[in-house]
């Protein structure tokens, strides 16, 4: 099966990510090896650091990605991972930021070294960026939670339209038994939409692992359900089209529960 990654740090040298055009190469290897056919680079953008000239160099070095994984014939996309802070208003106003490829969907960030804030700290950023018209991506929600999920605030993202993503590396485990955990029970609440890699380096445990996630994966859940996550999903968002709700059947999750 073939895999599209919607949040990945590969172009280099431009935030805490991939750091030399050399490791962005062996990132890209890795990614093809893989079987990632499609890849959008999110560089972190913090507003209140970062100008306009800042995004437009990340948009160049991302085109200078895009040359570089022709190699591997993997197409790249261009986006960002918006940190929201108490600044980030602005920066939607004066257009520091890069959506989805041009669609209406921009991926966006919490801090991840803490709990997840208060409504006024979260609901109503993401609600400034519907005003703006982008539906919010919500990057990796399983590590904002540091001891149990609040499914009825997760639940409430999904009724209102946002898209949960959830990291392949918390999957596998990198980040600990309890965002390990959290990743796991989203996608059995059926409140997760898209897998993607979050990839940081090109060796050791931040890398694009998409097949090494699936074949794990494929041993508890059913392949349309993982093809939707992993694939239809993220391409539903480059389409710039809604994207689909997973569902695990209740019997299919009991035995899959009993197992674990």
């Amino acid at each position: 099966m073939q895999f599209i990654d919607i949040h990945g740090h590969y172009a280099w040298d431009i935030d805490d990510g991939i750091q030399t055009k050399e490791d962005a190469i062996k990132a890209l290897n890795v990614a093809k090896a893989n079987n990632i056919t499609s890849i959008v680079a999110t560089p972190h953008v913090i507003p209140g650091a970062h100008t306009k000239k800042d995004i437009e160099h990340l948009k160049e070095r991302i085109q200078e990605l895009k040359q570089l994984a022709q190699n591997n014939h993997i197409d790249v996309y261009q986006g960002c991972e918006l940190f929201l802070n108490h600044d980030c208003i602005q920066s939607l106003q004066n257009g520091l930021y890069i959506p989805i490829e041009n669609t209406s969907y921009l991926l966006v960030e919490f801090d991840v070294r803490k709990e997840l804030g208060s409504q006024d700290e979260v609901e109503d950023y993401l609600y400034e960026i519907e005003v703006a018209g982008y539906t919010p991506v919500i990057a990796h929600v399983e590590r904002y939670f540091k001891d149990e999920l609040d499914i009825e605030r997760i639940s409430d993202f999904v009724e209102s339209g946002y898209v949960i993503q959830v990291n392949a590396s918390s999957l596998l485990g990198v980040h600990g038994k309890t965002v390990k955990n959290n990743a796991y029970r989203l996608i059995d609440k059926g409140l997760a939409h898209i897998i993607a890699t979050d990839t940081h380096r090109c060796e050791g445990h931040r890398i694009p692992r998409m097949q090494e996630t699936f074949d794990i994966l494929s041993k508890s859940y059913h392949y349309q359900v993982l093809k939707t996550l992993m694939f239809d999903n993220p391409q539903h968002i480059l389409h710039n089209e809604e994207v689909e709700e997973i569902e695990i059947k209740k019997s299919f999750l009991k035995k899959l529960l009993t197992r674990r």
